[in-house]
């Protein structure tokens, strides 16, 4: 009884800290905003570019929702991370963007956030 008890506690940890590419694109809204001086085209372009850095891999973009999905897959130090960006315009010279980022699972060494690391690479990928 005891062992049935304590492998239910680990299966329900994993679950608790799992995140997946669905779960994470309905979290709009809770995530890290930021506003931009471009317009929506040089934004998103800027955002796809971003979306491809440190080891992230793009499932979905679609340009004409503004959203992007992106994973990071399993590592030595961690079970990946679930990535979601939203592009907004605002008007013709400012567009929103916000980032999610969700451990896929338990951290093993590292929890990698990538919401500010996202942001400051597409405001880098703006000025060049």
């Amino acid at each position: 009884m005891k062992t049935m008890f304590v492998l239910f506690a680990a299966v329900l940890l994993l679950v608790a800290g799992c995140s997946t590419p669905t779960s994470v694109s309905s979290l709009r809204g809770h995530g890290t905003r930021q506003v931009f001086n471009a317009g929506y085209d040089r934004t998103w372009s800027a955002a796809v570019a971003a979306a491809q850095t440190g080891d992230l891999t793009i499932l979905n973009a679609d340009k004409a929702t503004g959203y992007i999905s992106t994973r990071r897959n399993l590592r030595p130090e961690t079970f990946g991370e679930n990535v979601a960006i939203w592009v907004r315009p605002l008007d013709p010279v400012h567009t929103e963007v916000e980032v999610v980022s969700r451990q896929a699972g338990p951290p093993i060494l590292v929890m990698r956030n990538w919401e500010q690391r996202i942001l400051a690479s597409i405001a880098a990928n703006l000025t060049t």
